[in-house]
């Protein structure tokens, strides 16, 4: 896939493996996504992360995201790792959860990220980074989102 916009370009080899266990089918990515912002230089990488779509013989179908995600910056080595979260009947977690870390190329915390694969994802800039009890504790700055779902108006 090959595609170009107002100052961007993006392209990706999409190859997959897949499971079938009955009640889901599995889908793990095995390709690399790019885009690449020509102006500024940055360009980015990425894998996606696994696809389950759940109730394939009886039910009604619902599809979840859920593994770790690196967003390399090939232009200044900054990165973002994404943590979605699977679906669990059992626990109290926000359904669709994504957490997240984006840090320099000296590996140092820069902004911490939370939402949700299907409705928004905010960002919160790191401040301080504290080692307590061997946990890392990220004191930010007040969120902001960047990114959120818009429904197409339907006039």
């Amino acid at each position: 896939m090959h595609a170009e916009g107002r100052g961007w370009i993006g392209w990706q080899e999409f190859t997959m493996s897949s499971k079938f266990r009955g009640k889901y089918l599995q889908i793990i990515p095995l390709g690399i996504a790019h885009l690449k912002f020509p102006k500024t230089g940055n360009h980015y990488t990425w894998r996606k992360v696994t696809t389950t779509v759940h109730n394939i013989i009886v039910g009604k179908l619902w599809v979840d995201n859920h593994g770790e995600m690196d967003i390399g910056n090939h232009h200044n080595g900054d990165n973002c790792h994404l943590k979605y979260s699977p679906y669990s009947y059992f626990s109290r977690e926000t359904p669709r959860k994504v957490t997240g870390v984006v840090t320099d190329s000296a590996g140092k915390a820069r902004w911490v990220l939370q939402g949700s694969w299907d409705d928004k994802i905010e960002g919160a800039k790191v401040l301080q980074t504290i080692e307590q009890k061997g946990k890392t504790v990220y004191e930010t700055g007040p969120t902001k989102v960047l990114w959120q779902r818009v429904y197409p108006n339907h006039d």
